[in-house]
């Protein structure tokens, strides 16, 4: 029997392109996602190109851009702050790069990226529309109720819709006028395989608690702080240390002064690698009244940190009450510092939530798993099919 020869180079499907359009690069849970998907293969499959309206934090537009390569990442506004005029300017670089690049899939991060995507969009009706989804509610200080009005406007210009999490997918729905729309989870999170886990789970005194996220209100940050006072009344020595900035800096510290706290809460600022500076904490506290997928309580948890959590966002599909984490209902300070005594008086108890909570994470969250999502929903182009009356390679 003759061996058929392989088909000659030039009959290898073409790479779909793709255009990553987001805000900027300020170090929270979507802009270092997309690092994370980027480093974890999701885009193998793929000719890349990111647009970003602002700089936000250069060390991190720095990692992305040693990542994709340097003429790879356009800024439309070397700026650390997002700006009008650099979302102006964004949109100009998008149709430009449009026009040249031809990309089959534009998929547009964080609420003003998809404003503007879906208006430049509406001009090239044949490159799919992709809206990635990072929380279960929009939130802005004065314009939340605009936003959430002109962004399901806009929305029949969108394709499909990308959420970080089951939870964030379906919440979300009602920001779209089509409720038909084609629906997809991509976790924004990965398991790092250079770093060992926690090896103890015996208390140490004091006590040792952590706690990391952007610095904002719906982080309920406040409410940490006050569980060291209700615990130093009750007779327990405990410290927290508070991975991450953010507007609400200022205020949380003076409030751990007016509380009588601020000797056992230590701000740590931003820290790249915080889980690992963590991983000797006894017990990691994450408090938010909305999340997306909540990429630090995945951190904690891959590390084997035994963490209270609210039951938001992604907790809900990856967070198990008992078995690799305890859930609390009520997040006062009052009931988080009996939680924390009803854990820690349990050292065997810590000891199988923390082990058990790093085997899920490493289970469910793999390089490979991530980059066989970016094959499954970025497939290569097919050089026939036809999208809105327009023809040119598949989508």
């Amino acid at each position: 029997m003759t061996e058929r020869p392989s088909p000659p180079d030039d009959f290898a499907p073409p790479r779909r392109r793709v255009v990553y359009l987001i805000n900027g690069f300020d170090a929270g849970g979507a802009e270092h996602g997309l690092l994370t998907l980027i480093r974890s293969g999701f885009f193998a499959g793929c000719e890349l190109r990111i647009v970003a309206f602002c700089i936000g934090n250069p060390a991190l537009a720095a990692q992305i851009r040693q990542s994709v390569g340097e003429d790879n990442l356009i800024v439309a506004r070397a700026t650390r702050q997002l700006t009008l005029t650099g979302m102006m300017l964004g949109a100009l670089q998008l149709a430009t790069l449009i026009r040249r690049f031809r990309p089959h899939s534009v998929v547009a991060s964080l609420k003003q990226a998809n404003i503007v995507g879906r208006i430049v969009l509406s001009l090239f009706p044949s490159v799919e529309c992709i809206s990635f989804e990072h929380i279960e509610r929009y939130r802005a200080r004065r314009y939340e109720r605009l936003y959430a009005a002109l962004l399901k406007l806009i929305s029949r210009r969108v394709d499909s819709v990308w959420a970080d999490s089951l939870a964030t997918l379906d919440s979300t729905r009602h920001y779209f006028s089509r409720p038909e729309l084609p629906g997809h989870v991509v976790p924004l999170f990965c398991v790092r395989d250079d770093v060992d886990g926690k090896s103890s789970w015996t208390p140490a005194s004091p006590l040792r608690i952590v706690a990391a996220g952007r610095l904002i209100a719906r982080k309920n940050m406040q409410v940490a702080i006050d569980t060291i006072g209700r615990l130093g009344q009750q007779g327990i020595d405990a410290r927290l240390t508070l991975y991450g900035d953010g507007p609400e800096r200022e205020r949380l510290q003076q409030h751990a002064l007016e509380s009588g706290c601020a000797d056992r809460v230590h701000f740590a600022g931003h820290v790249e690698r915080w889980f690992e500076a963590a991983r000797d904490h006894d017990v990691f506290l994450n408090l938010s009244d909305t999340e997306g997928f909540c990429i630090v309580v995945a951190e904690a948890l891959s590390m084997g940190l035994p963490a209270i959590c609210t039951d938001v966002g992604g907790i809900r599909q990856y967070g198990r009450h008992g078995h690799n984490m305890i859930k609390i209902a009520d997040p006062s300070a009052d009931a988080l510092a009996q939680a924390v005594i009803d854990l820690t008086s349990a050292p065997g108890t810590m000891r199988r939530i923390g082990v058990t909570a790093r085997a899920d994470m490493r289970q469910a969250f793999s390089a490979d798993t991530i980059r066989r999502r970016g094959l499954e929903l970025l497939p290569a182009a097919t050089p026939v099919a036809q999208k809105h009356g327009k023809t040119g390679l598949a989508l």
